[in-house]
């Protein structure tokens, strides 16, 4: 993983690398979050096993590979980014929409909330810059 930081927190030079999500450790919301109280609502809107992967965090450029389980949801929340998501197995539905392999969502920092389908799914998210969490709709 790529974040732009270097040990001292002194922001690197962006460089060129290759990458594996099959060799790359996988974390639950529980992992990165910790379970304290605080985490809890974030537990609420996420759940606590989508599992993540962080390929590259930087100012510019945020790309994550995540999965889900079968049925797992999230609730409606936005990320301060323009964000797209582009599946790569299974399904996550988007209300009336499904979305599946080969197939993506788009969102200029809008709310929004998926679950997803009978074999889970798998995807990719990638973000114009840092992404937040938000859960009231930003003003348009």
């Amino acid at each position: 993983m790529a974040d732009g930081t270097d040990r001292q927190g002194r922001q690197e030079k962006p460089r060129q690398f290759f990458f594996d999500v099959n060799e790359m450790t996988g974390r639950t919301n529980v992992e990165i979050m910790g379970d304290s109280e605080e985490a809890e609502k974030y537990f609420d809107l996420f759940g606590r096993d989508l599992v993540t992967k962080a390929i590259i965090q930087s100012p510019a450029l945020s790309v994550f590979h995540e999965s889900a389980k079968p049925g797992e949801r999230v609730k409606p929340h936005r990320h301060g980014t323009h964000q797209m998501n582009y599946v790569l197995s299974g399904e996550l539905i988007f209300g009336r929409r499904r979305v599946g392999p080969g197939m993506g969502f788009f969102t200029p920092d809008m709310l929004y909330s998926w679950r997803a389908g009978e074999e889970g799914a798998e995807w990719l998210e990638i973000h114009a810059g840092q992404p937040g969490i938000f859960v009231e709709q930003r003003d348009l």
